[in-house]
């Protein structure tokens, strides 16, 4: 497997594990068996691309070119391979983890719980293999978003307090300082690629 192919089925690995956890839900034996394969799947093809990246190779994607200088893309490079490495093992550890405490104490929306995950995991390794500033941002965006239903999890008024406090933290500081870094980058310099050496030399 070349490793262009292997981000795009890290990317999507776990969102297709969401839907096979949403169309098991009523069988909690098969759906917990679907999570635990999804993120077992996801550290596998994340573990793929250390050979290549080791060696100095940099797999790249581009899915979309917004406007010139403006692309959803990504890239395996080691600091972002390491992040992504240990949120796909963690992956497998907290869901062992989360089964056996979910089903001690009979928590409820537990489906919800497990196809969240799925998509933060997703959300992880979209900003892991971000290759420039944009796709950060909006993958960074998707990870809060998809997180708060965990951060609320148990219902309860003091959860969903957090909750709100938890998006309001999130949501203010990522607009209104990283988008607005963005935008003054973009302007700036005309590209949001992360480079070796920067992209704002002279």
């Amino acid at each position: 497997m070349n490793g262009e192919l292997a981000i795009l089925l890290a990317l999507l690995t776990p969102l297709i594990g969401a839907l096979g956890i949403l169309a098991t839900r009523k069988n909690p034996n098969k759906r917990e068996a679907v999570t635990l394969v999804t993120s077992s799947a996801l550290f596998i093809l994340v573990a793929s691309l250390i050979s290549p990246v080791m060696t100095g190779i940099r797999p790249n994607v581009e899915v979309l070119e917004i406007v010139p200088g403006l692309k959803l893309a990504f890239e395996a490079e080691p600091l972002g391979l390491i992040f992504a490495l240990i949120a796909s093992g963690l992956w497998i550890v907290t869901s062992i983890y989360a089964i056996g405490y979910m089903r001690g104490h009979h928590e409820t929306n537990q489906t919800r719980f497990y196809t969240f995950f799925a998509i933060a995991l997703s959300s992880a390794v979209g900003v892991a293999f971000a290759a420039n500033m944009f796709t950060m941002f909006i993958f960074y965006e998707v990870l809060t978003l998809s997180t708060y239903p965990l951060v609320t999890h148990s219902g309860t008024a003091a959860a969903k307090r957090g909750g709100r406090t938890y998006l309001g933290i999130l949501l203010t500081t990522s607009i209104g300082f990283q988008l607005l870094a963005v935008i003054w980058t973009y302007i700036s310099v005309g590209t949001l690629n992360f480079e070796s050496g920067g992209i704002l030399e002279g």
